[in-house]
């Protein structure tokens, strides 16, 4: 299984279909994705099943069921029983957010890391010229570095922030929860 993924706009974008419509059947589980945040990301193998979906849905109707449309997944190997199986498991919720928190986090630093290297590269690339034309290119991809340097930095600032503020919130949630004996976060993030 491919571990690519497209956000789920541009997805249902690329079926003509409607974010909702590509959201609830992540909800019940006949498409594979992943959350990242509030964010969806769709596994970039599911193309095949998502235009299956939209076949069966036009040949049974937009309120099929969902089983009979797994089903006929399963029948045309786009869909296995464990998969079926695993999405029927239940997850704890609260895990599912603090990864999803923690998920985040680790991709603004991947972000950043690849600023970083890209930085280098320009410097790297830079060399002293002598004609007053490529000068003037000299310093303006230095004010450009500068610039993305100081971007950089406040993304650091922003991310060590954003940690700073995961573990006080997950610090919160975890005394309420003591406090309630009931998850906060079910009640947040479930309708």
């Amino acid at each position: 299984m491919s571990e690519e993924t497209m956000v789920i706009s541009e997805v249902a974008r690329k079926f003509n279909i409607e974010n909702h419509q590509l959201r609830d059947w992540c909800e019940v589980g006949l498409v594979r994705h992943k959350r990242i945040g509030r964010i969806r990301y769709i596994f970039t193998d599911e193309d095949k099943k998502i235009e299956k979906i939209i076949e069966l849905k036009e040949k049974f109707g937009k309120h099929a069921p969902n089983e009979m449309i797994r089903e006929e997944l399963i029948k045309a190997n786009l869909m296995s029983d464990e998969q079926t199986k695993v999405l029927d498991n239940d997850v704890d919720e609260e895990d599912v957010k603090v990864n999803s928190f923690k998920e985040a986090i680790l991709l603004l630093a991947q972000k950043i890391e690849e600023m970083d290297k890209k930085i280098e590269k320009k410097e790297q690339l830079m060399l002293p010229s002598e004609n007053s034309a490529k000068k003037k290119d000299v310093v303006e991809i230095k004010e450009q570095i500068n610039k993305l340097e100081k971007d950089n930095q406040r993304l650091k600032e922003v991310n060590d922030q954003l940690l700073k503020r995961l573990d006080s919130i997950h610090s919160a949630m975890t005394e309420i929860q003591k406090e309630q004996g009931k998850s906060i976060w079910k009640r947040m993030f479930t309708k």
